[in-house]
């Protein structure tokens, strides 16, 4: 069984932080310069320019961690469904037991071997999901075997052997770029300057926020025993515990606190299969956790649990960049 994630335990320490610079982010410095160069050596020797037959949208982020790649991945499935297109998707299966294993996911697949977000996407959408680590592999199973318009790669910035016809980078608004260093020291995956060469930006924002972007609309909850939906207004001033398994789960714990709702967090490292024991506690207070981490509980039948189902609310602008650029690589 995985253990709670340390993170916040050492951030608390003042020991190591992924916003802020402490001791072990500098003992990791050295560790940082392997990493960039075995970084820099995968771009050069993998770099693909063969042109998609079927183009191919990567949504991804400059930082480890989540920054909502999966919620617009599955607002993207939506939105180009709503017009008339075949969508296939292409998810890593990052954490699963056999990640480079080729899966077309559906109601009978396991969360432990096609991973939570292929689950989610596969359950919130209308498309073709395929679990492989191997990108470009999982690509060309895809386009050989249906008949789609677009291909939506959740992640795979870095996973150079596909070519990509549209890049959407995601951020966070606050500290962006974390303490602003290199895997292990910091979050970034790539130099801080590589930002420049990306044309499409936008931003996991507040939904007072006037930057381009999107969020997270926190209105309902479900319940995970009966699928009764009520509102999350009912929690206002109750105490509830938060058992989550996603990255970077402090946006989340702020927006409900913003609503009210005292939280009492278990925190566990992203993509952590949860387990009854988890959500045992001895007391009577709402268990809350997200509809991501719902996809691996549903077989407990908690009575006195909820999840909070993933809608986010996107910019109009965006919309339509979408629209132009789809409509671009879709012309004959």
């Amino acid at each position: 069984m995985f253990k709670r994630s340390k993170l916040p335990i050492l951030k608390k320490l003042y020991l190591y932080s992924l916003d802020d610079i402490y001791i072990l982010n500098i003992l990791f410095l050295p560790l940082t310069l392997i990493y960039l160069m075995i970084f820099l050596l995968k771009k050069y020797l993998q770099s693909n320019n063969k042109i998609n037959s079927v183009p191919v949208v990567v949504v991804g982020n400059l930082i480890v961690g989540g920054t909502g790649k999966t919620s617009l991945v599955i607002w993207l499935c939506n939105y180009f469904s709503s017009r008339k297109y075949n969508i296939g998707v292409i998810s890593g299966g990052y954490k699963t037991n056999r990640p480079y294993d080729l899966e077309i996911v559906n109601r009978s697949s396991l969360a432990e071997n096609v991973g939570d977000e292929a689950m989610l996407i596969m359950e919130k959408t209308s498309s073709i999901v395929c679990k492989c680590k191997d990108r470009r592999l999982a690509y060309e199973y895809l386009v050989s075997k249906f008949d789609l318009d677009i291909v939506i790669s959740d992640d795979g910035l870095t996973h150079f052997k596909l070519n990509r016809d549209l890049e959407i980078i995601i951020s966070r608004e606050y500290k962006p770029f974390g303490n602003s260093l290199l895997l292990p020291a910091g979050p970034l995956r790539q130099l801080p300057s590589s930002i420049n060469k990306y044309e499409n930006i936008i931003f996991n924002k507040l939904k007072s926020s006037k930057s381009r972007g999107f969020y997270y609309e926190i209105s309902k909850i479900i319940s995970c025993n009966n699928q009764i939906e009520k509102n999350i207004s009912d929690l206002k001033d109750e105490n509830v515990h938060l058992v989550t398994a996603i990255a970077n789960p402090g946006f989340l714990i702020k927006n409900l606190e913003d609503l009210g709702i005292n939280v009492y967090p278990r925190i566990y490292p992203d993509h952590h299969l949860i387990d009854i024991q988890d959500l045992t506690f001895n007391d009577d207070k709402v268990i809350l956790m997200t509809e991501k981490d719902f996809v691996k509980c549903k077989k407990f039948n908690l009575k006195n649990a909820f999840y909070i189902p993933t809608k986010i609310v996107v910019d109009y602008d965006i919309k339509i960049m979408l629209n132009e650029r789809i409509s671009n690589l879709l012309k004959v």
